[in-house]
């Protein structure tokens, strides 16, 4: 399994994350077969059930999503939120694209 660091995406890679009727853009930072982590303009509350679309293999791929933890831009240093979420029953194409970025399997 490939150490933490080298999971490590460049904040390029585009998830919207749903919070009811609204959306953000997020950037992703982090993978693994169990979620990810993106960077976030607005506060969402900790174990809150979302909607995550990434793009994979060029086609959107809709999932649901909880917030494990999340870090509110209004009181971070930089002024940057973050959110971890928790993929609820990762399709096969997240799963995919999780181990060959980071390695890990599901």
């Amino acid at each position: 399994m490939k150490d933490r660091d080298s999971r490590k995406k460049d904040e390029r890679k585009e998830v919207v994350v749903r919070d009811g009727e609204r959306s953000f853009s997020c950037k992703l930072l982090d993978i693994s077969a169990t979620g990810i982590s993106v960077t976030i303009s607005h506060f969402i509350p900790t174990y809150k059930e979302i909607g995550v679309i990434m793009e994979i293999e060029g086609k959107p791929v809709a999932m649901k999503g909880c917030v494990r933890w999340s870090i509110d831009p209004g009181t971070s240093r930089d002024k940057k939120g973050k959110l971890g979420i928790f993929i609820i029953a990762p399709p096969k194409e997240f799963l995919d694209l999780a181990e060959k970025i980071s390695g890990t399997k599901g």
